[in-house]
């Protein structure tokens, strides 16, 4: 054997090992037992890997198996819905206090500028996502935050200067904005969109801050951005939908806007009149101007709110010529908004893109819609009913057909096809990555202080490049898909696939690099300084591998350990011929080891950290079915 470095050998391994198989039908996993009991347990624990995989930021082999023996007890969906009322139960792991403990735990202050302590917003957007126990609040916020986008590229956000009523650095704004999503997870969606409507950051994102009612002399009109965005983006989309996410047409075939730019500049007048927070010493016209605050909810000024009245969606006349109360108009507004019939389709299929598929078929959409009308109590816009709506419904788990077969007794796993899965972005993959592999921090405190990740996949919270979010929710590869056909299931005869728009060569070749480094390490590392200020700070993620590395000792047991891995990150999608393929090379390339004093020591750690490098860089972690 060549003397080759071990971080060097692990890298060329894993390079091999993607190489070393061919598919060649659409047969997924399949997964030996001892019994026909067993069937039913291993087809249990393949369900739970699926519903965790979409309920949470990653399962744990733990929490698939208390998951699964639940189901056992009282049925599948029983369990997952027991397992739902249980996390929204759960108090919300909330980013704004966590940073600031943060920071006063290491020692800094919010408007400390000698140091780049606008760090400690991913920290804790990281933590809560790794180490969160309410996972599906969690998870669920980072959906909503995809849907009502703001990033950190707005004025002021990463500004270390005090609000005037926080007294905190201005950067921890767009946290307290995250947080919105965080606190309704739950709650109401009008509500969410209220408070969202009134935030500061919000406000400067879409620049309807200070926002002013019209000046016919001085040319100046009420900004139409916020007007815009929160009738494609947030509520209505551009054209008219059907329950089941199909576009209507009218008599010759076309599509039916929502709205057109006169909608836009009435919807603009609304937003007129609010600003900052003012000042404590504030007085007069001043109070509109003297405010800085990015946590604060904005303050109607109606004496810079558009007078007269609106004209809103369906012709609902809104406002007054003799009264200026721009707090009702922006109520009526939202109501006008929520009332449409779009709202319900258009959330709907968002939510189940990012949760469960790319591509929900009609009637899931409906399902869906339906329970965001009416939660069964008369309720419109109810996110805990719509969330359990999007979890428990069958089509989560049609992407893949269990098949139970003897002599020998297993489990087969067979995916349904292109329409039923979804790229996973890479966010998602890394958390999951972390969680599957028990990740625990070396700093001090225990928390999960990761920096900030971009740079390897062009993700990363509080950092979408647009109001459009990462990725359009229905983009398209270019190129033609071949040898396939839309199934009329899926509305508009249209297929999308959001998450490929950020999967370049570039991107997936720094996220390869970020897995082969991370797991040949079995730690991420997170280092980080600032020499002007001396200070220095290490929070490295450890991998507990101890389970993976007890499978490796003899040739026979990593088949155990590749129907592990396959549970755990990719949800019984793993071929069983790859499996086969990636256990001989392994074993064969590790063989001489075992007579070799020298690398002896080593060869449970090769073998497993091979092995989960040949899992989790395979299409069956990445995609989800």
């Amino acid at each position: 054997m060549p003397v080759v470095s071990r971080g060097c050998w692990r890298f060329l391994f894993g390079i091999l090992l993607a190489g070393c198989w061919i598919p060649a039908t659409l047969q997924a996993g399949t997964f030996e037992v001892e019994s026909r009991r067993d069937l039913a347990v291993m087809k249990r624990k393949i369900l739970a890997a699926q519903f965790l995989s979409r309920a949470t930021f990653g399962p744990t082999i733990e929490t698939i198996e208390a998951l699964a023996e639940r189901m056992g007890q009282i049925g599948t969906r029983r369990a997952c819905e027991e397992w739902i009322d249980r996390q929204m139960d759960l108090p919300p792991s909330l980013h704004r206090p966590l940073i600031i403990d943060m920071v006063s735990r290491d020692g800094f202050t919010t408007t400390q500028d000698n140091a780049y302590i606008q760090r400690y917003r991913y920290h804790a957007w990281w933590h809560n996502a790794l180490a969160g126990e309410d996972q599906l609040r969690q998870r669920v916020a980072w959906a909503l935050s995809q849907i009502l986008v703001t990033s950190e590229d707005g004025a002021g956000f990463n500004d270390r200067n005090p609000g005037h009523h926080s007294g905190q650095g201005r950067w921890i704004g767009p946290s307290s904005y995250y947080d919105l999503m965080v606190r309704h997870a739950f709650g109401n969606y009008r509500e969410l969109l209220e408070d969202v409507t009134y935030h500061p950051v919000m406000g400067v994102y879409l620049s309807h801050m200070r926002n002013r009612k019209t000046d016919v002399a001085a040319n100046r009109f009420p900004d139409e951005n916020y007007a815009r965005e929160i009738m494609q983006l947030f509520t209505i989309g551009l054209y008219e939908l059907r329950m089941d996410g199909l576009l209507k047409v009218d008599g010759d075939g076309n599509l039916i806007p929502t709205y057109d730019n006169e909608t836009i500049k009435e919807f603009a007048k609304i937003f007129t009149g609010l600003a900052f927070k003012p000042h404590p010493n504030a007085t007069g016209t001043g109070r509109f101007y003297w405010g800085n605050d990015l946590e604060a909810p904005m303050e109607m000024f109606d004496f810079e709110h558009e007078p007269g009245t609106k004209t809103l969606l369906g012709g609902q006349v809104v406002g007054s010529d003799e009264i200026v109360d721009g707090e009702a108009d922006i109520d009526a507004a939202l109501d006008n908004l929520m009332a449409h019939d779009n709202v319900a389709p258009f959330i709907a299929r968002r939510l189940i893109q990012r949760l469960v598929k790319s591509n929900p078929s009609r009637a899931y959409i409906y399902r869906v819609a339906r329970t965001f009308n009416d939660n069964g109590q008369g309720v419109k816009g109810d996110l805990g009913a719509v969330v359990k709506a999007v979890l428990l419904d069958p089509e989560l788990w049609r992407g893949q057909r269990l098949l139970s077969r003897r002599d020998p007794y297993r489990v087969e796993v067979v995916v349904r096809g292109t329409d039923f899965s979804s790229l996973s972005e890479p966010v998602i993959r890394y958390t999951r990555l972390l969680r599957g592999l028990h990740a625990t921090s070396s700093h001090s405190s225990g928390r999960m202080m990761l920096m900030p990740m971009d740079y390897s996949w062009s993700q990363e919270p509080y950092r979408s490049p647009t109001v459009f979010n990462f990725y359009l929710p229905d983009y398209q590869p270019p190129g033609d898909l071949l040898g396939y056909t839309p199934p009329r299931r899926v509305p508009n005869g249209f297929l999308a696939a959001p998450e490929f728009q950020i999967k370049t060569p570039v991107t997936s070749n720094r996220l390869a690099a970020r897995y082969i480094w991370d797991i040949s390490s079995q730690r991420s590392q997170q280092r980080w300084s600032n020499n002007s200020a001396g200070y220095s700070h290490n929070s490295d993620l450890y991998f507990d591998l101890e389970m993976e590395k007890a499978w490796c000792t003899e040739d026979e047991d990593m088949h155990r350990l590749m129907d592990h891995l396959d549970l755990v990150f990719c949800y019984g999608s793993m071929p069983e011929d790859y499996q086969e393929a990636v256990v001989q090379k392994i074993a064969s390339r590790t063989a001489w080891m075992k007579n070799n004093a020298t690398w002896r020591p080593d060869m449970e750690d090769q073998r497993a950290e091979s092995a989960i490098i040949a899992t989790v860089l395979t299409p069956f972690a990445a995609i989800t079915d």
